[in-house]
């Protein structure tokens, strides 16, 4: 209910403030003229406060109409939030670059969601013409994280490239270096990945994004039987907390999952999982890991 409530209450705000607003003007254009000297005795003395009636209706509109799409993506709502975003993602008279930058973010997250990776790449590509410095570098993480799925690490030095060496504070930080860190794990880069997730862990210790790239590590090293366990449990907690994002990353999950399991000779687990990664959503990337893993898990049996 609250999904399709709050962007009406968000719009009526928004049409009760410039209601205000014009019949304010109407008012203080009556008070000075001959004839309506009853009305400006009263109008007045009280302009200042009335003045703040439109004004609080209109400032809570521009405020809360910046969120209405997280609040959509938040509660699954992607078509929703897609409508919303995409509608209200160029800057103009009315709408900030600021504002703009950050629907457009909104709207390429919802095309992530639903796989359209090239439609999120032009969305994001559009925007990072005119987004202004934090909200370039946001827009510049997601084409990162496009690039990452479709295997393009050209695309994701290049993003980087136009980044520089400024990757920001915080969650900010904490998420572009975790990518990289990504990246540097996949090229078999240890000390690459090692400086990027301290640096990412440093930034921000509890990031998701952060969490998520270590788990991967995990798994990537996990030689002995206690490293397995550990990366099970690491893949159990973030499995929960992935995949609203970028759906195909579950798959990707599961099927390393599948290859744990198969390492500890947990083969109907492991077959279930693998079952499990091949069923779900699916891109370049998770093809890519669930044939490997499926070739690995065959190959002793076939031996």
């Amino acid at each position: 209910m609250w999904t399709r409530l709050y962007p009406a209450m968000v719009s009526v705000l928004g049409g009760v403030g410039l209601g205000l607003a014009l019949t304010y003007l109407v008012g203080a254009w009556l008070s000075a003229q001959p004839g309506w000297e009853l009305w400006s005795e009263y109008f007045r003395p009280k302009a200042m406060g009335l003045m703040l009636v439109p004004y609080v209706f209109l400032l809570a509109h521009l405020l809360l109409r910046v969120h209405v799409g997280h609040f959509l993506l938040g509660r699954g709502e992607v078509e929703a939030a897609e409508r919303y975003a995409s509608r209200r993602a160029r800057p103009s008279m009315v709408r900030s670059r600021r504002e703009a930058a950050n629907q457009r973010g909104v709207w390429a997250r919802a095309l992530v969601r639903q796989g359209r990776y090239a439609e999120a790449r032009e969305v994001l590509l559009g925007g990072v013409r005119f987004a202004p410095g934090y909200y370039e570098a946001e827009l510049r993480r997601w084409l990162i994280e496009v690039a990452l799925r479709e295997g393009d690490h050209e695309a994701v030095l290049e993003q980087f490239g136009q980044l520089g060496e400024d990757l920001g504070k915080g969650h900010r930080q904490a998420a572009l270096r975790a990518c990289r860190a990504e990246l540097a794990l996949r090229q078999g880069d240890m000390k690459g990945y090692e400086d990027e997730m301290t640096r990412s862990l440093w930034a921000d210790p509890g990031h998701p994004r952060a969490g998520l790239t270590r788990t991967l590590a995990m798994v990537e090293f996990s030689g002995k039987a206690a490293e397995r366990s550990d990366a099970l449990a690491m893949l159990a907690l973030v499995e929960k907390r992935v995949g609203d994002e970028i759906p195909a990353r579950r798959s990707e999950l599961a099927a390393l999952r599948a290859w744990l399991l198969a390492a500890e000779g947990r083969e109907e687990e492991a077959r279930q999982a693998l079952e499990e990664s091949l069923s779900g959503p699916q891109d370049s990337w998770s093809k890519q890991v669930i044939e490997s893993v499926r070739a690995e898990i065959a190959a002793p049996e076939s031996a």
